[in-house]
């Protein structure tokens, strides 16, 4: 593990590989925990949403209630490339194995926990809609892994303070602990995406259009994620957080495209295109707005490139003769995803 996380954030950070997450909701309702319905009621009840340092503790509260989840390190691991153990280690993430779930539900408390640590100690730079989305990201999971038949409501959520004045490594502890929370929802939006498949091939329309909305507000949260990730100065950026992505620190061409999480929720968007045909003729407004949040979340990553490096800096992925801009790469791999889906019924 990289000597400078423990500075920045609670590592090792468990996950599950999401290979070996439930891919409908009769899988996901038979493992969850049992635990699960308590943390989520909890952390929805309106008292404990009174202000960021009290839900900050009521999350601290739930994490306890529920409980560690059955689990080993996985170890060397057959369908892992390179690239995604690169990143792993990058970002102090350690796969397990043993309960899916439950790691799932445990990291997504933990990435909240990271958040709200932050941001009750330091502050958010986040716009308020900014802020709403990535706190709904981690409600509406909480609320569909507990009851995955039903969409659970939009929550309030409190303000936070603005930042005051940076402090040495603010930025890296956003960038970290924001790229924990964008793994964990590419989980919950892979598994979304997978439910309405297989809700569309049992010809569901009710659980379809369920995961359906589950995988668009986790979408929307992915998007903030970006942004809370990317809440930094670009004085921060190239002081503390680019020399993590590169030599000697980091191998050469890194990038959290090549992670597993994300590999997954891309494969599961290819994949899904007949059932979002399917609902989209029952349901237009379904795919309508997956697609807004969809064109959202790229365009804030461009817009972290865009502030961080400028438009035309090279990608970290980029070869020696190519010296692709990094928002061009992120542009050409949004035409690729949002080509994935099918046009609107009578487009």
């Amino acid at each position: 593990m990289t000597d400078y996380l423990p500075e920045v954030a609670t590592v090792p950070f468990p996950m599950a590989c999401p290979e070996d997450l439930p891919a409908a909701v009769p899988a996901i309702a038979a493992a969850r925990p049992a635990a699960l319905a308590a943390v989520a009621a909890q952390l929805a009840a309106p008292a404990n949403r009174a202000g960021v340092p009290r839900l900050h503790a009521t999350a601290r509260t739930a994490r306890a209630v529920l409980g560690p989840a059955l689990s080993t390190p996985v170890g060397e691991d057959p369908r892992e490339s390179r690239p995604n153990r690169d990143n792993d280690l990058a970002f102090g993430i350690e796969r397990h194995q043993g309960e899916p779930l439950a790691l799932l539900a445990a990291a997504l408390l933990n990435a909240q926990l990271g958040v709200l640590e932050l941001t009750d100690e330091r502050g958010s730079g986040l716009t308020p809609a900014d802020w709403g989305d990535l706190l709904g990201g981690f409600d509406v999971l909480h609320g569909w892994l507990a009851d995955p038949a039903r969409l659970p409501a939009p929550l309030a959520a409190p303000e936070p303070d603005r930042p005051g004045e940076p402090v040495p490594l603010d930025g890296l502890r956003r960038w970290v602990r924001g790229h924990h929370v964008f793994m964990v929802f590419s989980q919950g939006g892979t598994m979304a995406l997978s439910s309405l498949r297989a809700a569309a091939d049992a010809g569901d329309e009710e659980l379809a259009a369920t995961a359906a909305a589950v995988a668009t507000r986790v979408m929307w949260a992915c998007r903030a994620a970006l942004r809370f990730a990317g809440d930094a100065t670009a004085d921060q950026y190239q002081a503390e957080i680019r020399p993590t992505l590169m030599p000697p620190v980091a191998p050469p061409q890194m990038s959290g495209l090549r992670w597993r999480d994300h590999e997954a929720l891309v494969a599961e968007l290819t994949e899904s295109r007949a059932a979002w045909s399917w609902l989209a003729a029952r349901r237009p407004e379904a795919l309508e707005d997956f697609r807004t949040a969809l064109d959202a979340t790229y365009d804030a990553h461009k817009g972290v490139c865009g502030h961080f490096v400028g438009r035309q800096s090279p990608s970290l992925l980029a070869t020696s003769r190519s010296h692709r801009p990094a928002v061009g790469v992120i542009e050409q791999f949004h035409r690729i995803r949002a080509g994935s889906l099918p046009d609107a019924p009578g487009a």
